[in-house]
């Protein structure tokens, strides 16, 4: 099992009384959203009607005591939403995507048979199945008993797919346990979380419940500490580090306060989502660092006077980010980009690509897409017509593709030599504004747009 998914699972999954639950974070600073099933909170698990237990044992994965600040119910369905205070650490992509045949997933919580132990944390691999009137039929990879799954009612069910993603909670054993035990569960979709909290008239300290996003959406304050992650490679790191926190610190003064991220996706979406892509892809936090990186270089190379959504616009239709989130090249996934629609790219356009791995190389210029392009169809010819098209239209339109992670190495790690006389911290602020134009020039180099037809 990869460690790191597996950590990520675990973190966020609790014990709720008797049965599990998922810790998530909501659009608020405020408080937190732990999602489970409502007869985990009653006193009588079988009647649906009963009431609420008095007091609610819940449970992080490092065994700390979490405090129900409140609850939202369902009036009919076994599902229910427990608001806790907020936590940091919470990074979980909600996956909308439906699930089907031949799809597994990850079961995670804590089973009554481990209960006894520190942690008592288990997974287990199930198998979608069917969905019969919104609940989703899973069977085990594998042979489990009784004792093996109760107690799992409220865990979360995680894609296995990248990027790994909540995508059903579990609510029940399927079908009548006590003629016949064959391992299935019944699980209720992340979307019906989503829409209880988006059609609930209930309010939490006077306010509309915050809605289920990554908190990293809410702002790029929770991004900036992330972004310009460059190898420590000079001879001098403390003067790297200035440089890098000069980068973060535009970030901050001049992104931070004018664009927000959930706003961004909302009037954005067509220009980040990434032909044949996941959809939750789009809310994942590297996708979401690295557009606050190009951002950043734009607003050096370009010293627009307003930053708001009209500059975003002007980016996205000259550097369009291309965001995918596998440990691949963007080589490797050439027909994501190309057979895209790509809308109002401009003519001599840039695509600044960004995968989970680097590479050396940072520009492919169009001779050379033509070249990989060619190659690749050859071997393989799109199925949709409309794709064909979209080819041909982008290969016009595309002056270039940019690795963003190579990027960063050609333009800062291997430049200590440029930047050294500029990055003594005793200097600043007096050569601050000859840095700033030193990165503009560098970066500047791979990512200034020259429409066709101009002179270069």
């Amino acid at each position: 099992m990869n460690q790191i998914v597996a950590s990520i699972e675990q973190e966020h999954s609790v014990v709720v009384n008797d049965g599990s639950g998922v810790l998530i974070q909501s659009m608020s600073k405020d408080y937190a959203y732990i999602l489970t099933a409502k007869h985990c909170l009653q006193t009588d698990k079988d009647d649906p009607n009963s009431p609420l237990l008095n007091e609610h044992k819940v449970v992080s994965s490092d065994s700390e005591t979490i405090e129900v600040l409140d609850i939202v119910l369902h009036e009919t369905k076994d599902i229910a939403i427990l608001i806790v205070p907020p936590i940091d650490s919470i990074e979980l992509i909600l996956s909308d995507v439906a699930l089907t045949n031949n799809d597994k997933v990850r079961l995670c919580g804590y089973p009554a048979d481990r209960r006894q132990e520190k942690f008592g944390y288990v997974s287990h691999i199930f198998n979608y199945s069917d969905t019969v009137n919104g609940e989703i039929i899973l069977s085990p990879n594998g042979a489990l008993a009784f004792d093996n799954i109760v107690g799992f009612s409220g865990g979360g069910l995680f894609s296995l797919s990248k990027p790994i993603g909540l995508c059903a909670i579990e609510t029940k054993m399927n079908g009548n346990t006590e003629r016949e035990f064959h391992g299935n569960i019944s699980a209720i979709s992340v979307k019906e979380f989503i829409n209880l909290i988006n059609e609930s008239n209930q309010k939490y300290k006077n306010l509309p419940l915050a809605k289920i996003l990554p908190l990293h959406l809410s702002s790029f304050e929770h991004l900036i500490d992330f972004s310009f992650n460059i190898i420590k490679s000079w001879e001098n790191d403390k003067k790297l580090l200035y440089l890098i926190s000069i980068l973060k610190k535009i970030a901050k003064d001049k992104i931070k306060v004018n664009l927000y991220p959930h706003e961004i996706l909302k009037d954005f979406e067509q220009y980040i989502r990434v032909h044949s892509r996941p959809n939750q892809e789009v809310h994942d936090r590297e996708l979401w660092i690295s557009l606050l990186e190009v951002i950043t270089l734009s607003l050096l190379i370009d010293q627009p006077t307003i930053i708001n959504k009209s500059f975003l616009e002007t980016i996205f239709k000259s550097r369009r980010l291309v965001f995918i989130g596998v440990n691949e090249t963007w080589q490797q996934h050439i027909s994501d980009i190309f057979e895209a629609e790509l809308k109002d790219l401009n003519n001599g356009g840039i695509i600044v690509a960004k995968t989970l791995i680097s590479q050396r190389q940072v520009q492919f210029e169009n001779d050379r897409l033509n070249r990989l392009i060619n190659n690749r169809h050859n071997s393989r010819t799109p199925s949709n017509p409309d794709n064909i098209v979209n080819v041909r239209s982008n290969i016009e339109k595309i002056s270039s593709i940019v690795d963003l992670t190579a990027l960063h190495a050609e333009c800062i790690e291997n430049k200590e030599n440029i930047f050294e006389s500029l990055t003594d911290a005793k200097d600043h602020p007096h050569k601050l504004d000859e840095l700033k134009r030193a990165l503009a020039k560098e970066y500047g180099a791979y990512l200034t747009v020259v429409e066709a037809g101009d002179d270069k």
